[in-house]
């Protein structure tokens, strides 16, 4: 990767622990702590934003909002800053951290967030800015925040910032490393599309168990939880769309084994396993172990799937799913892949760690806690994760690479180097196994997410040729 498009692993803010300068018991105090914490790094924003003692407080309809302005904050945030030196004349980047992040939060409610008054966005933000810094302050918090409702209101608009101050990075708000690699896998005229993808909320799915109650009941607690019913994917009718408000961790969907939380393009990824009833398999990197489930389900009680994962964290999660949906063909096993013992499997699946790029709606944080030197890091242990997993292949069996990330470095290149040198294995057609809008020209599993909307997946089938 070309290193004129190294970028600092995320812009160099470091908000201060302490106060909250939004209070309390409130949305968008929640969503200020949220989205410091995922940009430092402390966690992933999906597992924060689930997990958040103080969102757990508010009303259904509160959590959504929090959760709304982080990851739109998050996800919006080089543009956000671009939109903010535009509206002071440059000043914005000497205010101190907690300010810029109160700017930050309402900029993104006053152009982004239609459900928020102007007036209660702007007034609560000035407010805030009164906590952490002095009245001088507040009244250029109060001005940029009016002028952004004005412009949003009359042309030119908040965002139409001159084409020559802004550059392709700040325009998807993203790095301008990670802008480049989207640009080339998507292709250059496809930028405001691209933009869309990443920068809108995610569509979150739950993918409906066999052995639940099914969608009619689902939508029994989403009516009683005063939320939007759930519908099917249009080609993955086992994927329901819901809102975010219902998949907080005390969710009631969560207390019967109704479902998981999943994207279709997981199932995709699945699916090209081509697993039947009886089956054995092994799931490496298995936790929290969405696509275990998946798999147990598959190859039924009469199969087996070794579900292999280091973090016991993780892990114990895998073990709690396995409970709730009485998996009893699931074997949790807590081992790093290259420790583990010999095995002879007929399906193999390695879903290795990547750097996540197709994710970025549900995970913002990803696009400021990745550099371009990850990806160079993670493409040489994908290769030495991949070849190991390929020891525990029967012969004649299947062995599944997927990442859920867009560089070439670590997607077909890993492939390609292993065939080169595991002459042993051949590439089969994904098109056999998933519908062919998701198969790309070499036959490997890639979703288009500025176009189908699911996460970027990809996937390689990759078959052991019987000894002669």
């Amino acid at each position: 990767m070309d290193r004129r498009l190294r970028n600092p692993r995320a812009p160099q803010q470091r908000p201060p622990r302490g106060i909250n300068p939004f209070g309390e018991g409130n949305a968008r105090a929640v969503a200020y702590d949220i989205a410091i914490k995922a940009f430092r790094g402390e966690e992933r924003f999906e597992h924060i934003w689930k997990n958040h003692p103080g969102l757990v407080q508010l009303a259904p309809r509160d959590r959504a909002l929090a959760v709304h302005i982080a990851s739109g904050v998050l996800r919006q945030y080089r543009r956000l800053d671009a939109q903010a030196r535009h509206l002071t004349s440059g000043k914005s980047s000497g205010l101190s951290d907690p300010v810029q992040w109160i700017m930050r939060l309402g900029l993104f409610q006053v152009i982004d967030c239609d459900r928020i008054p102007a007036h209660a966005a702007v007034s609560t933000a000035v407010d805030a800015t009164k906590k952490v810094s002095h009245q001088g302050i507040a009244g250029l918090m109060n001005a940029v925040l009016r002028r952004a409702v004005r412009e949003k209101e009359t042309p030119p608009e908040a965002d139409q910032i001159p084409p020559e101050a802004i550059t392709w990075g700040e325009r998807l708000s993203m790095p301008d490393w990670m802008a480049e690699v989207l640009l080339e896998r998507y292709g250059r005229d496809a930028g405001d599309r691209i933009a869309r993808w990443a920068n809108a909320p995610p569509h979150y799915y739950f993918r409906l168990s066999k052995s639940g109650a099914g969608l009619d009941r689902v939508n029994e607690i989403l009516k009683e939880m005063h939320l939007a019913t759930a519908r099917p994917h249009r080609e993955l009718p086992e994927y329901i769309g819901l809102e975010t408000a219902a998949l907080i961790s005390d969710s009631p969907l969560f207390k019967e084994p109704l479902g998981w939380v999943q994207n279709p393009a997981a199932g995709l990824v699945v699916a090209l396993l081509g697993l039947q009833p009886g089956d054995s398999a092994i799931d490496f990197f298995a936790a929290p172990g969405g696509k275990t489930l998946a798999i147990a389900e598959l190859i039924g009680p009469t199969g087996q799937v070794l579900a292999v994962d280091k973090n016991p964290d993780r892990l114990r999660r895998l073990t709690e799913n396995k409970v709730r949906f009485a998996a009893e063909n699931i074997l949790p096993i807590e081992a790093d892949v290259a420790s583990l013992g010999e095995r002879n499997a007929k399906n193999v699946l390695a879903d290795v760690p990547c750097s996540a790029l197709g994710t970025l709606p549900k995970n913002p944080e990803v696009r400021w806690t990745k550099t371009v030197d990850d990806i160079t890091r993670l493409a040489r242990s994908q290769r030495i994760w991949l070849n190991v997993a390929s020891t525990h292949v029967a012969e004649g069996g299947v062995l599944v690479y997927s990442t859920c990330t867009v560089p070439h470095q670590e997607n077909e290149d890993i492939v390609r180097s292993f065939l080169e040198s595991n002459p042993g294995f051949d590439l089969e057609s994904a098109a056999k196994f998933v519908p062919a809008r998701y198969v790309n020209a070499g036959g490997f599993l890639a979703t288009n997410p500025p176009v189908d909307g699911l996460d970027g997946v990809f996937g390689a089938r990759l078959r052991r040729r019987p000894s002669a």
